[in-house]
Protein backbone atom coordinates (compact mmCIF):
# COMPACT_ATOMS: atom_id res chain seq x y z
CA UNK A 1 0.00 0.00 0.00
CA UNK A 2 1.63 3.31 -1.27
CA UNK A 3 2.08 6.18 1.72
CA UNK A 4 0.16 8.88 1.46
CA UNK A 5 -0.10 12.70 2.63
CA UNK A 6 -1.21 13.64 6.06
CA UNK A 7 -4.69 15.11 5.79
CA UNK A 8 -6.97 16.76 7.82
CA UNK A 9 -9.73 14.43 9.59
CA UNK A 10 -7.78 11.15 8.47
CA UNK A 11 -6.31 8.91 10.87
CA UNK A 12 -2.87 7.45 10.14
CA UNK A 13 -0.30 4.75 11.29
CA UNK A 14 2.98 6.68 11.76
CA UNK A 15 5.76 4.97 12.63
CA UNK A 16 9.93 4.51 12.24
CA UNK A 17 12.92 3.29 13.14
CA UNK A 18 16.46 3.13 14.08
CA UNK A 19 18.87 2.95 11.50
CA UNK A 20 21.99 0.86 11.73
CA UNK A 21 20.55 -1.20 14.04
CA UNK A 22 21.76 1.68 17.02
CA UNK A 23 19.01 2.27 19.78
CA UNK A 24 15.99 4.60 19.56
CA UNK A 25 15.39 5.05 23.22
CA UNK A 26 18.72 4.13 25.48
CA UNK A 27 17.71 6.15 28.82
CA UNK A 28 14.46 6.78 30.54
CA UNK A 29 15.24 10.48 29.68
CA UNK A 30 15.72 9.74 25.91
CA UNK A 31 11.76 8.50 26.47
CA UNK A 32 10.73 11.30 28.37
CA UNK A 33 12.46 14.14 25.51
CA UNK A 34 10.63 12.15 22.64
CA UNK A 35 7.06 12.52 24.28
CA UNK A 36 7.85 16.24 25.22
CA UNK A 37 8.71 17.01 21.87
CA UNK A 38 5.76 14.65 20.97
CA UNK A 39 3.39 16.62 22.76
CA UNK A 40 5.11 20.22 21.79
CA UNK A 41 4.96 19.80 18.06
CA UNK A 42 2.47 16.79 17.16
CA UNK A 43 -0.06 17.22 19.66
CA UNK A 44 -1.27 20.34 18.79
CA UNK A 45 -1.98 18.85 15.20
CA UNK A 46 -3.14 15.22 15.69
CA UNK A 47 -5.57 13.55 18.64
CA UNK A 48 -3.54 10.56 19.72
CA UNK A 49 -5.19 7.09 20.17
CA UNK A 50 -1.84 4.94 21.09
CA UNK A 51 1.50 4.66 20.93
CA UNK A 52 4.48 2.67 21.65
CA UNK A 53 8.10 3.51 21.96
CA UNK A 54 10.41 0.84 22.11
CA UNK A 55 14.30 0.52 21.62
CA UNK A 56 14.26 0.42 18.14
CA UNK A 57 11.02 1.31 16.82
CA UNK A 58 8.09 3.38 17.29
CA UNK A 59 4.38 3.15 16.72
CA UNK A 60 2.00 5.99 16.59
CA UNK A 61 -1.56 5.97 16.08
CA UNK A 62 -3.09 8.80 15.01
CA UNK A 63 -6.04 11.73 13.69
CA UNK A 64 -5.21 14.18 12.27
CA UNK A 65 -7.23 17.49 13.26
CA UNK A 66 -9.85 18.98 11.22
CA UNK A 67 -8.28 22.53 11.84
CA UNK A 68 -4.90 21.50 11.63
CA UNK A 69 -3.30 24.62 9.97
CA UNK A 70 -0.89 24.11 7.60
CA UNK A 71 1.17 21.02 6.69
CA UNK A 72 0.75 18.23 8.77
CA UNK A 73 3.55 16.33 7.89
CA UNK A 74 5.97 19.35 9.10
CA UNK A 75 5.21 18.93 13.29
CA UNK A 76 6.44 14.99 12.38
CA UNK A 77 9.06 16.33 10.94
CA UNK A 78 10.29 18.79 13.19
CA UNK A 79 9.46 15.88 16.15
CA UNK A 80 12.03 13.63 14.13
CA UNK A 81 14.87 15.72 13.55
CA UNK A 82 14.66 17.54 17.05
CA UNK A 83 15.00 14.20 18.65
CA UNK A 84 17.58 12.91 16.02
CA UNK A 85 20.17 15.88 16.92
CA UNK A 86 19.03 15.79 20.89
CA UNK A 87 19.95 11.84 20.99
CA UNK A 88 23.33 12.58 18.73
CA UNK A 89 24.71 15.09 20.61
CA UNK A 90 23.65 13.71 24.22
CA UNK A 91 24.94 9.99 22.77
CA UNK A 92 27.95 11.26 20.75
CA UNK A 93 26.44 9.87 17.75
CA UNK A 94 27.08 10.79 14.09
CA UNK A 95 24.95 9.90 10.79
CA UNK A 96 20.56 9.42 10.63
CA UNK A 97 19.47 8.05 13.69
CA UNK A 98 16.05 6.90 11.98
CA UNK A 99 15.59 4.86 8.91
CA UNK A 100 12.99 6.66 7.66
CA UNK A 101 11.85 10.74 7.10
CA UNK A 102 8.30 9.68 7.92
CA UNK A 103 6.48 6.62 7.58
CA UNK A 104 2.36 6.58 7.59
CA UNK A 105 -0.68 4.10 6.39
CA UNK A 106 -3.86 6.03 6.44
CA UNK A 107 -6.51 3.88 8.10
CA UNK A 108 -9.65 4.07 6.85
CA UNK A 109 -11.82 1.06 8.38
CA UNK A 110 -13.12 1.24 12.15
CA UNK A 111 -12.13 -2.42 12.25
CA UNK A 112 -8.37 -2.25 11.48
CA UNK A 113 -8.06 0.65 13.91
CA UNK A 114 -9.32 -0.58 16.77
CA UNK A 115 -6.80 -3.60 15.90
CA UNK A 116 -4.18 -1.44 15.65
CA UNK A 117 -4.78 0.49 18.72
CA UNK A 118 -4.51 -3.10 20.70
CA UNK A 119 -1.78 -3.92 18.51
CA UNK A 120 0.28 -0.68 19.46
CA UNK A 121 -0.22 -0.66 23.21
CA UNK A 122 0.17 -5.02 22.95
CA UNK A 123 3.47 -4.15 20.82
CA UNK A 124 6.38 -4.34 23.71
CA UNK A 125 5.00 -7.67 24.88
CA UNK A 126 5.16 -8.66 21.20
CA UNK A 127 8.75 -8.29 21.12
CA UNK A 128 9.63 -9.31 24.61
CA UNK A 129 10.15 -5.81 26.85
CA UNK A 130 7.59 -6.88 28.89
CA UNK A 131 5.60 -9.84 30.12
CA UNK A 132 1.72 -7.81 30.44
CA UNK A 133 1.42 -4.86 28.50
CA UNK A 134 0.70 -2.62 31.78
CA UNK A 135 4.00 -3.39 32.57
CA UNK A 136 5.51 -1.13 29.87
CA UNK A 137 6.06 2.67 30.51
CA UNK A 138 5.79 3.86 27.21
CA UNK A 139 3.02 3.04 25.91
CA UNK A 140 -0.36 4.28 25.62
CA UNK A 141 -1.78 1.28 27.69
CA UNK A 142 -1.66 3.14 31.40
CA UNK A 143 -2.36 6.07 29.89
CA UNK A 144 -5.21 4.84 28.11
CA UNK A 145 -6.67 2.79 31.15
CA UNK A 146 -5.87 5.34 34.07
CA UNK A 147 -8.16 7.84 35.64
CA UNK A 148 -5.90 10.73 35.35
CA UNK A 149 -6.13 13.19 32.52
CA UNK A 150 -3.56 12.37 29.21
CA UNK A 151 -3.19 13.17 25.59
CA UNK A 152 -5.63 9.60 24.51
CA UNK A 153 -9.01 10.40 23.51
CA UNK A 154 -10.18 7.81 26.43
CA UNK A 155 -14.19 8.75 26.19
CA UNK A 156 -13.51 8.06 22.69
CA UNK A 157 -12.07 4.87 22.75
CA UNK A 158 -14.78 3.83 24.71
CA UNK A 159 -17.39 4.66 22.37
CA UNK A 160 -15.56 3.43 19.45
CA UNK A 161 -15.24 0.06 21.22
CA UNK A 162 -18.81 -0.23 21.92
CA UNK A 163 -20.18 1.85 24.60
CA UNK A 164 -19.15 1.01 27.91
CA UNK A 165 -16.44 -0.94 27.12
CA UNK A 166 -13.55 -1.58 29.45
CA UNK A 167 -10.71 -0.47 27.87
CA UNK A 168 -8.18 -2.28 29.98
CA UNK A 169 -10.19 -5.79 28.72
CA UNK A 170 -10.48 -4.41 25.06
CA UNK A 171 -6.87 -3.58 24.73
CA UNK A 172 -5.38 -7.03 26.13
CA UNK A 173 -8.07 -8.94 23.67
CA UNK A 174 -5.67 -10.85 21.06
CA UNK A 175 -5.20 -9.52 17.59
CA UNK A 176 -5.08 -11.11 14.03
CA UNK A 177 -2.25 -9.71 13.06
CA UNK A 178 -2.87 -11.03 9.47
CA UNK A 179 -5.66 -8.53 8.89
CA UNK A 180 -2.95 -5.74 9.80
CA UNK A 181 -0.04 -6.86 7.80
CA UNK A 182 -0.29 -3.75 5.09
CA UNK A 183 -0.51 -1.61 7.81
CA UNK A 184 2.76 -2.87 10.06
CA UNK A 185 6.34 -2.20 9.42
CA UNK A 186 7.54 -5.38 11.07
CA UNK A 187 10.34 -6.84 9.56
Amino acid sequence: MKPTILQPGKFYHIYNRVKNGNALFDSEEDWKFFLKLYRTHVSPIAITYAYCLLQDHLHILVKIKDDANGSSYKPFAILFNAYAKGYSKKHDVEGKLFRYKLKRMEIRRESIFLDLVRYINQNACKHGLSDDVEGFRYSSFRSTVSPFESMIPKEELIRLFGGGADLKHELIQPVDETCLKPFLMEE
